[in-house]
């Protein structure tokens, strides 16, 4: 069975990366890209998605915009998304888009075209999801039935045994995707969705260093020095706030690559939730009400081989940059 990749993200810097890694794939199809807010607004991240793939030569996937608010209705406030991302989320390189970078392309698109090609490709589609849940809580409220019918869903979202990415880092229990909308996670968690949450349990694990954005500079492409100068802002954020680490972390491109190599990750099966009040507000965990339930529908990813990801992200993102 061939797999078809639908990935659904906000796209920020680290989602510019997992584009990179979808635009190289040779071994399955991407049959869509939706974009929502996040990192920045609804129009940025569908013109920042379009430029993405444009510079990594394929232009032809669909791009379909998604929500602009929670589910909620509430406006978000960008500044968190823009201290990492830069404004227009892309680290600044693109200036803010204007209705002509959009065409026409309206936010809630996602919904429908989503259902679409979930019934198109059933057990095939391999749905990677990168931004906040708010899509894919608009699905199950509009189609619950998918949730049965798509192969798998990875998300990258949540923190599990390790501290959230949300404030203090000792202190956080929310991570950033969750943040965007907790009332759409906690939907999202509590469906019969076939999910594998990749959260900063592995995440984290995954860094893009600074040897490697020299590396990227040295190839000298269009598109290997526009990914260099979006990144020079994300590792100056992680460099500030996340000193801790030697570069920033590849939260996106996990999710990407686990869903084309599942092998990369150790999971292991939980009934998952999401805190939605209170001080744990936005913590993802096990749902122990559930936890004697023997059926499983979700799993949660608590190990990854580094090393596979590294040979698989680089080799072939760099690959593709040096022809592009």
């Amino acid at each position: 069975m061939s797999k078809k990749i639908l990935y659904s993200c906000d796209t920020g810097v680290d989602d510019a990366l997992a584009l990179a890694y979808l635009a190289a794939q040779e071994e399955c199809e991407v049959v869509g890209v939706t974009c929502s807010y996040g990192m920045s607004y609804v129009g940025d991240v569908f013109r920042n998605t379009k430029e993405v793939l444009r510079l990594c030569g394929k232009p032809e996937i669909p791009i379909v915009m998604g929500s602009e608010v929670p589910l909620s209705g509430e406006h978000i406030d960008f500044s968190g998304g823009s201290m990492f991302h830069g404004m227009s989320g892309i680290g600044g390189v693109l200036p803010p888009s204007t209705p002509e970078d959009w065409g026409d392309a309206k936010p809630e698109d996602a919904t429908d075209f989503i259902i679409e090609m979930i019934e198109t490709y059933g057990k095939e589609l391999y749905w990677v999801t990168s931004g906040p849940m708010t899509d894919i809580a608009r699905v199950l409220r509009k189609d619950p039935s998918v949730a049965e019918k798509v192969g798998a869903v990875y998300i990258m979202g949540g923190a599990l045994a390790t501290p959230g990415n949300v404030g203090n880092v000792m202190e956080a229990v929310m991570e950033a995707n969750v943040r965007l909308d907790v009332q759409a996670c906690y939907e999202v968690l509590t469906s019969k969705l076939p999910v594998v949450l990749v959260g900063l349990d592995v995440t984290r694990k995954t860094l893009f260093t600074y040897e490697d954005h020299e590396r990227w500079h040295t190839i000298g492409t269009e598109s290997a020095l526009f990914l260099y100068e979006s990144l020079k802002y994300y590792l100056g954020a992680y460099k500030q706030f996340h000193s801790y680490l030697n570069g920033c972390g590849l939260h996106d491109p996990l999710a990407a690559v686990a869903a084309i190599h599942p092998e990369i990750l150790t999971t292991i099966p939980m009934h998952l939730t999401c805190f939605t009040e209170g001080p744990l507000r936005g913590r993802t965990t096990e749902d122990v009400w559930r936890c004697n339930d023997p059926e499983y529908s979700m799993k949660a990813a608590m190990f990854v081989d580094v090393k596979a990801f590294q040979n698989e992200f680089f080799g072939k993102v760099e690959a593709m940059l040096r022809n592009h």
